[in-house]
């Protein structure tokens, strides 16, 4: 069987996976089509790294728990085979129920959904895990200090390719106002947006989409003051 045709059979439900598959396999499915060297570069794993995984290796906790989140599969499943594939509502893979593993640090899942489209605000479903961990060397590598970081999860399509509906973010909170051309999550007309923001020598400042089908908005200095930034975007599946 295929790499491709074991994908859409564990997608779809249609067969259980075999009793005996190792590591090496499970990983091949975790990757879902994504080129090792891809997967290397968006989960900051060294390339020839996941290829001795990919041929057999064992990684070591750190590097499971940085697998499983990038390629948002549980942890009990990539290393062991057992429970859920997928994390979804019954997921553990990085809910914390009390101390975070030595080398990682908790950080708290706001209830607040930036919107990547026309601007919305979400409450998530009471019953979904609000505390993750990640390894605090990886969060101060992407440029965001434990303390100040929170999750949150986009919607909408006008930020993809870069973030995607469904996505899971790490914003960087302490950063209240604009620094450079990045992501943000702002609210401005009384909305929650995710925006790219750039400021033209004019100061007019501009939010941008990255899906070419939305038209990019412009803010006059008058209105500037009524626009709020609540955070940086730091990592959204892969540093951006």
């Amino acid at each position: 069987m295929s790499d491709v045709t074991e994908i859409e059979t564990l997608t779809h439900g249609q067969s259980s996976e075999r009793a005996d598959m190792s590591f090496a396999e499970r990983l091949r499915i975790a990757l879902s089509g994504e080129s090792p060297h891809a997967f290397s570069k968006r989960s900051g794993i060294g390339d020839s790294t996941m290829r001795k995984y990919l041929l057999g290796s064992m990684p070591g906790l750190d590097n499971l728990l940085v697998i499983a989140e990038a390629a948002n599969v549980t942890l009990d499943w990539l290393a062991a085979g057992k429970g859920p594939m997928s994390p979804g509502k019954g997921g553990h893979t990085f809910m914390v129920a009390g101390g975070a593993p030595e080398g990682f640090v908790s950080i708290p899942k706001l209830d607040i959904r930036p919107s990547a489209g026309a601007g919305s605000i979400d409450l998530y479903d009471e019953s979904e895990p609000d505390i993750f961990a990640f390894r605090e060397e990886w969060l101060r590598r992407i440029g965001v200090s434990p303390k100040t970081a929170r999750l949150m999860v986009a919607k909408g399509d006008s930020m993809r390719e870069t973030i995607n509906d469904g996505d899971l973010m790490i914003v960087d909170v302490s950063i209240r106002e604009f620094i450079d051309e990045a992501i943000y999550v702002l609210v401005y007309g009384g909305l929650v947006r995710l925006k790219r923001l750039q400021m033209l020598r004019s100061g007019l400042l501009l939010l941008k989409s990255d899906n070419p089908r939305y038209e990019t908005e412009e803010v006059p200095l008058a209105e500037q003051p009524e626009l709020i930034i609540g955070g940086r975007v730091r990592w959204a599946g892969g540093a951006i």
